[in-house]
Protein backbone atom coordinates (compact mmCIF):
# COMPACT_ATOMS: atom_id res chain seq x y z
CA UNK A 1 0.00 0.00 0.00
CA UNK A 2 2.72 2.46 0.91
CA UNK A 3 4.58 1.66 -2.32
CA UNK A 4 1.68 3.19 -4.24
CA UNK A 5 2.01 6.55 -2.46
CA UNK A 6 5.78 6.50 -1.93
CA UNK A 7 6.83 8.48 -5.06
CA UNK A 8 4.48 11.36 -4.22
CA UNK A 9 5.39 11.28 -0.53
CA UNK A 10 9.08 11.23 -1.47
CA UNK A 11 8.80 14.43 -3.47
CA UNK A 12 6.58 16.30 -1.02
CA UNK A 13 8.38 15.33 2.19
CA UNK A 14 11.81 15.85 0.62
CA UNK A 15 10.80 19.38 -0.33
CA UNK A 16 9.61 19.98 3.25
CA UNK A 17 12.93 18.68 4.59
CA UNK A 18 14.98 20.84 2.22
CA UNK A 19 12.97 24.01 2.84
CA UNK A 20 12.91 23.60 6.63
CA UNK A 21 16.63 22.86 6.68
CA UNK A 22 17.39 25.86 4.48
CA UNK A 23 15.31 28.17 6.69
CA UNK A 24 16.98 26.71 9.77
CA UNK A 25 20.46 27.22 8.28
CA UNK A 26 19.58 30.79 7.35
CA UNK A 27 18.34 31.55 10.86
CA UNK A 28 21.44 29.96 12.35
CA UNK A 29 23.70 31.90 9.98
CA UNK A 30 22.13 35.28 10.78
CA UNK A 31 22.23 34.77 14.56
CA UNK A 32 25.24 35.89 16.56
CA UNK A 33 27.81 33.13 17.21
CA UNK A 34 27.24 31.10 20.37
CA UNK A 35 29.45 32.10 23.29
CA UNK A 36 29.15 28.85 25.31
CA UNK A 37 32.35 27.36 23.88
CA UNK A 38 35.38 28.54 25.89
CA UNK A 39 37.95 26.52 23.92
CA UNK A 40 36.51 26.62 20.41
CA UNK A 41 36.14 29.72 18.28
CA UNK A 42 32.37 30.52 18.28
CA UNK A 43 32.35 31.71 14.67
CA UNK A 44 33.84 28.42 13.50
CA UNK A 45 31.30 26.44 15.49
CA UNK A 46 28.52 28.43 13.87
CA UNK A 47 30.04 28.04 10.40
CA UNK A 48 30.45 24.29 10.90
CA UNK A 49 26.87 23.93 12.09
CA UNK A 50 25.52 25.86 9.10
CA UNK A 51 27.68 23.84 6.69
CA UNK A 52 26.56 20.55 8.25
CA UNK A 53 22.93 21.62 8.08
CA UNK A 54 23.16 22.71 4.45
CA UNK A 55 24.95 19.54 3.35
CA UNK A 56 22.95 17.00 5.35
CA UNK A 57 19.65 18.87 5.41
CA UNK A 58 19.40 20.34 1.92
CA UNK A 59 21.88 18.76 -0.50
CA UNK A 60 21.55 15.12 0.60
CA UNK A 61 17.71 14.94 0.45
CA UNK A 62 17.61 16.74 -2.91
CA UNK A 63 20.24 14.32 -4.22
CA UNK A 64 17.90 11.46 -3.28
CA UNK A 65 15.35 12.84 -5.74
CA UNK A 66 17.67 12.41 -8.71
CA UNK A 67 17.04 8.67 -9.06
CA UNK A 68 13.67 7.14 -9.79
CA UNK A 69 11.50 6.94 -6.67
CA UNK A 70 11.45 3.14 -6.37
CA UNK A 71 15.12 2.55 -7.23
CA UNK A 72 18.14 2.63 -4.92
CA UNK A 73 15.95 2.38 -1.83
CA UNK A 74 18.81 1.28 0.42
CA UNK A 75 20.81 4.34 -0.58
CA UNK A 76 17.80 6.55 0.07
CA UNK A 77 17.36 4.99 3.50
CA UNK A 78 20.94 5.96 4.32
CA UNK A 79 20.59 9.45 2.88
CA UNK A 80 17.42 10.26 4.79
CA UNK A 81 18.87 8.81 7.97
CA UNK A 82 21.89 11.10 7.56
CA UNK A 83 19.56 14.05 6.92
CA UNK A 84 17.63 13.23 10.07
CA UNK A 85 20.79 12.98 12.16
CA UNK A 86 22.12 16.22 10.69
CA UNK A 87 18.95 18.04 11.60
CA UNK A 88 18.79 16.42 15.03
CA UNK A 89 22.33 17.61 15.77
CA UNK A 90 21.17 21.19 15.27
CA UNK A 91 18.75 20.84 18.19
CA UNK A 92 21.63 21.17 20.65
CA UNK A 93 20.84 23.80 23.29
CA UNK A 94 24.31 25.29 22.78
CA UNK A 95 23.74 26.45 19.20
CA UNK A 96 19.98 26.71 18.83
CA UNK A 97 18.39 30.10 18.09
CA UNK A 98 14.72 31.09 18.41
CA UNK A 99 12.40 29.66 15.74
CA UNK A 100 15.27 27.66 14.23
CA UNK A 101 14.56 24.75 16.54
CA UNK A 102 11.00 24.48 15.19
CA UNK A 103 12.11 24.18 11.57
CA UNK A 104 14.89 21.79 12.53
CA UNK A 105 12.52 19.59 14.52
CA UNK A 106 10.05 19.45 11.60
CA UNK A 107 12.87 18.49 9.21
CA UNK A 108 14.19 15.82 11.58
CA UNK A 109 10.72 14.31 12.04
CA UNK A 110 10.07 14.34 8.29
CA UNK A 111 13.45 12.69 7.68
CA UNK A 112 12.63 9.96 10.17
CA UNK A 113 9.21 9.46 8.56
CA UNK A 114 10.73 9.21 5.09
CA UNK A 115 13.37 6.77 6.35
CA UNK A 116 10.64 4.54 7.76
CA UNK A 117 8.59 4.84 4.55
CA UNK A 118 11.67 3.91 2.50
CA UNK A 119 12.30 0.87 4.72
CA UNK A 120 8.70 -0.30 4.35
CA UNK A 121 8.81 0.24 0.57
CA UNK A 122 12.06 -1.70 0.34
CA UNK A 123 10.62 -4.58 2.37
CA UNK A 124 7.52 -4.65 0.15
CA UNK A 125 9.70 -4.79 -2.97
CA UNK A 126 11.74 -7.66 -1.49
CA UNK A 127 8.54 -9.49 -0.60
CA UNK A 128 7.15 -9.05 -4.13
CA UNK A 129 10.42 -10.24 -5.65
CA UNK A 130 10.41 -13.34 -3.43
CA UNK A 131 6.77 -14.04 -4.28
CA UNK A 132 7.58 -13.84 -8.00
CA UNK A 133 10.54 -16.14 -7.53
CA UNK A 134 8.43 -18.68 -5.65
CA UNK A 135 5.72 -18.51 -8.31
CA UNK A 136 8.16 -19.30 -11.12
CA UNK A 137 9.72 -22.30 -9.38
Amino acid sequence: MITHFYPVALRIITCVIAVCSAVSATLLWTAPPPQEFPVLEPAYVQLGAVFLLVVLGVVVPVAALIAEPLKYLLLKIGLFTAAGFGNALMLSPLIVVPLQETFTAVAAICSAALTIASIVTYMESVERRNARRRATT
